[in-house]
């Protein structure tokens, strides 16, 4: 006889209540008791005792990092997306060991780095494994044969040797294992990214936190606007608007990294071709430039104008005849200025309200003080490049020097140059300012070939001539890829235009401050595996292959 509810292949129970319930709990236990069920029970017993017997703040901020550990150990990739955030505000939560300030950006740099080596034994372990499955899922979630171009390596390498020289001359070794330890994150940043970041997904994924992270800066720009919180110092002659600066402390180095996205995020919405990206692109970069206005750094606006100016000549050809009529007439207004024909009183209200012009160094003015300050630190920084012309004084060591350059009443040495190329060579000779410009060259060659590879595929698909590799694909999926790619190439643009912009702000002061050196390894990151991940046609049947190769691309078009 059957009974409802319970399967003919199991007789029914027959017991007392207290032993059905028995029963029932038993199945209920055994079903439940997973290894995934029992983490969560100890580490919800594990939260409770930290909350009860530790105090607060310590606790919060060891549940958050263990959060993070554990997160980064299921899903590496995360250590990077959370890197910009790091890097906006990481200055809020630091932590002192052996004499070295550390912040959530070192932090999350050592994460991904421990995963990355966790990788090698794992992947023995599943290589021996018999029936072993990659699972997509932990430390072996990369692409090990992605890797940056070597010239690029070498150059990472010769300014980290260049940089250990210099210890030579150094007068504090803490402040030079200080900048050395700086770099090597870029250098594991630079290694180990490119490994995880395997799709086009994903780098937006990135492009997206660095945006969001901006904007937090920005907005917190706002309130300390708003609120007038800040530092009578930050406050210009004539202006009574207080200049921003977020979580840097200065509002220079706070303006050079609103400009890091605020450059990329102009060449989305000057050179995107999706409606809603150039809306979002340009409501973020309206958000941003106001953010840079109230820093009020002219450094900034320069270098600003430099990535402007890059993103139209090399995302915007049909503008380039009135470029060049552009530079021809402001070349003739110098040479006119120059050759005494404009008379120097139109010019010099202008370069005076600049601070430009009349600059004292024993008693500067409100508007010439900065000026006159900056030009002060980069004649002590030639002087003791001058005088240390080989290994420098030692990176780092700037400070520790300074007072033996200074010149005038500007006795603070202000931990840098106010010019990293001018820093560099002071600190590490010639050749550490030559091993510097190397790695500068490299990044830029890489970047431009991205660029161009990109853009030869969107050429490629907009030639009538080559369609045979799209007749199989309906007209909608082409349009989708040409978006695809022209989408893919103003990101390129708007990273290298980005990196300028880091170059020319370098100029006027130092941006590898805060945990900064890692943001300039993630845009290069994104722009080196951007070619590599770029949207390919593929001949399966007329499906998008988002992870074929550059060189399968270039085995197509043959």
């Amino acid at each position: 006889m059957d009974h409802p509810g319970v399967s003919r292949f199991e007789p029914p129970f027959r017991g007392s209540m207290l032993q059905k319930m028995q029963m029932h709990l038993s199945k209920n236990l055994h079903a439940r008791a997973t290894l995934a069920n029992f983490v969560g029970l100890f580490g919800s017993i594990f939260v409770l005792a930290c909350l009860l017997l530790l105090p607060m703040q310590i606790s919060l901020r060891l549940l958050l990092y263990l959060a993070v550990a554990i997160w980064t150990l299921l899903r590496p990739r995360v250590a990077l997306y959370l890197l910009p955030i790091a890097v906006a505000w990481g200055s809020l939560d630091t932590v002192t060991l052996g004499g070295m300030n550390l912040n959530s950006a070192d932090i999350l740099v050592f994460l991904l780095a421990a995963n990355w080596l966790l990788s090698f034994p794992l992947r023995k372990f599943a290589a021996s494994a018999p029936g072993a499955t990659f699972t997509g899922i932990g430390a072996l979630d990369k692409d090990p044969s992605a890797r940056p171009p070597r010239y690029l390596i070498l150059a990472t390498a010769i300014l980290l040797g260049t940089m250990c020289l210099s210890i030579i001359g150094a007068t504090s070794i803490s402040l030079s294992l200080k900048e050395i330890f700086k770099w090597l994150e870029f250098a594991l940043l630079l290694l180990i990214g490119t490994q995880y970041l395997r799709t086009r997904q994903q780098i937006w994924t990135l492009i997206v936190f660095i945006c969001l992270a901006a904007l937090s800066q920005a907005f917190f720009g706002y309130i300390q606007a708003y609120f007038n919180l800040g530092p009578a110092a930050f406050t210009r002659e004539g202006s009574k608007l207080l200049r921003v600066y977020g979580t840097f402390n200065q509002p220079n180095p706070y303006a050079g990294y609103i400009n890091i996205t605020l450059a990329l995020t102009l060449a989305l919405a000057l050179l995107g071709r999706s409606t809603m990206m150039r809306l979002l692109s340009g409501g973020t970069t309206i958000l941003l430039a106001l953010a840079l206005y109230l820093s009020q750094s002219r450094g900034a606006e320069i270098a600003i104008a430099a990535a402007l100016l890059f993103i139209v000549c090399i995302g915007m050809p049909r503008l380039h005849l009135l470029l060049k009529t552009g530079g021809v007439a402001a070349l003739a207004i110098l040479g006119a200025y120059f050759a005494g024909i404009i008379p120097q009183r139109l010019l010099l209200p202008i370069l005076k309200q600049l601070g430009l012009a009349g600059i004292s160094f024993t008693a500067p003015t409100d508007a010439d003080y900065s000026t006159a300050e900056r030009l002060a630190h980069w004649i002590a920084g030639v002087n003791m490049f001058r005088d240390h012309p080989l290994f420098g004084v030692g990176i780092g060591n700037y400070p520790a020097v300074y007072s033996k350059y200074f010149i005038t009443i500007f006795v603070l040495p202000l931990g840098h140059a106010h010019n990293y190329y001018i820093n560099m060579a002071a600190e590490t000779g010639i050749f550490g300012l030559a091993g510097f410009v190397f790695l500068l060259t490299a990044m830029f060659l890489a970047g431009g070939h991205t660029v161009r590879a990109i853009h030869a595929r969107l050429q490629h698909a907009q030639q009538p001539e080559k369609q045979e590799a799209l007749i199989s694909i309906s007209q909608e999926r082409v349009h989708m890829y040409r978006r695809l790619l022209a989408n893919d190439h103003a990101l390129a643009i708007g990273l290298l235009a980005a990196l300028v912009s880091i170059c020319v702000h370098n100029l006027f002061d130092n941006l590898y401050v805060h945990s900064m050196t890692s943001l300039f390894a993630l845009l290069l990151v994104a722009l080196i595996r951007l070619e590599e991940v770029t949207p390919n046609v593929g001949s399966n049947g007329g499906h998008f292959d988002y992870r074929e190769s550059s060189r399968s691309w270039r085995r197509s078009d043959r």
